[in-house]
């Protein structure tokens, strides 16, 4: 029963996110860009659909992350 509700929830995240790319290509090239794109990368940051994300703003985050998380797991045997 787990495994049908997972893959109909999978299947409409799936639908959803290719109708929302339709919908963004459509309208950014028939309005305002001629040469739009949905995904886009360079040597400074990622485009997805207007959002950018910077290499430098990822680097930064596991660089944090990896002071906090210890290199090697910690268990107790009694």
């Amino acid at each position: 029963m787990k495994i049908k509700i997972t893959v109909i929830l999978l299947c409409a995240v799936i639908i959803l996110g290719a109708g929302m790319s339709v919908a963004y290509y459509n309208t950014k090239s028939f309005g305002f860009d001629e040469n739009a794109k949905v995904v886009h990368y360079d040597d400074e940051k990622i485009s997805f659909m207007d959002f950018d994300i910077y290499y430098k703003d990822v680097t930064g985050f596991i660089d944090r992350v990896s002071e906090i998380i210890p290199e090697k797991s910690r268990t107790v045997f009694i």
